[in-house]
């Protein structure tokens, strides 16, 4: 019965030990990422090219699993025939991170779930919604990814990822993303 309680006590401080562990190629701890990225959004009616900028942070659990949360900002410019403007979108959102190996170039996978507001220039929509020079609209958004990412020492990765970002609060918009990040 002894032995029982001390493996349990010794288990229980290896899954909370608050310092971080490290692993082959990965650190347990907090984590920190900045991405960006091309895009080209579509909306029901039209298109236009784009770029976005996210920051996450978060904690890394173990070499597979991280969590955090982000913040983004998506720019889009319309093309002449609708206005020739832009908007802004600004995506606050969990992140959800599995690296697939433990090794040194890993392919990974995240997803990304939350909301956030756009502002700006609105192009017409099927369902009856007019063009809007400022309009503005919230929206819910999920963005799946799939990558490449090669780390470093101490923790830090480098990543190349393609993602389909998709909201939902003025019709429906979805769009790829290209986009390189670095962890630290």
């Amino acid at each position: 019965m002894r032995q029982l309680l001390l493996l349990l006590a010794v288990l229980t401080v290896g899954i909370f030990s608050t310092e971080a562990q490290e692993y082959r190629y990965a650190k347990r701890g907090y984590f920190g990422t900045a991405r960006i990225s091309a895009t080209n959004v579509y909306s029901i009616l039209t298109s236009s090219p784009g770029f976005s900028a996210e920051v996450i942070n978060g904690y890394s659990f173990n070499k597979w699993f991280m969590m955090g949360v982000g913040v983004g900002v998506v720019y889009s410019n319309y093309k002449k025939e609708y206005n020739g403007t832009g908007n802004v979108r600004v995506p606050l959102y969990l992140h959800l991170r599995a690296n697939v190996l433990d090794r040194k170039v890993t392919p990974y996978f995240t997803l990304n779930i939350g909301g956030g507001f756009c502002k700006g220039y609105q192009p017409p929509i099927t369902d009856g919604a007019a063009e809007e020079i400022n309009g503005s609209f919230g929206f819910y958004c999920l963005e799946p990814q799939v990558g490449v990412a090669v780390r470093l020492k101490g923790g830090r990765m480098l990543d190349l990822g393609l993602s389909l970002y998709s909201d939902v609060g003025r019709g429906f918009n979805g769009f790829p993303k290209l986009g390189i990040g670095f962890t630290w």
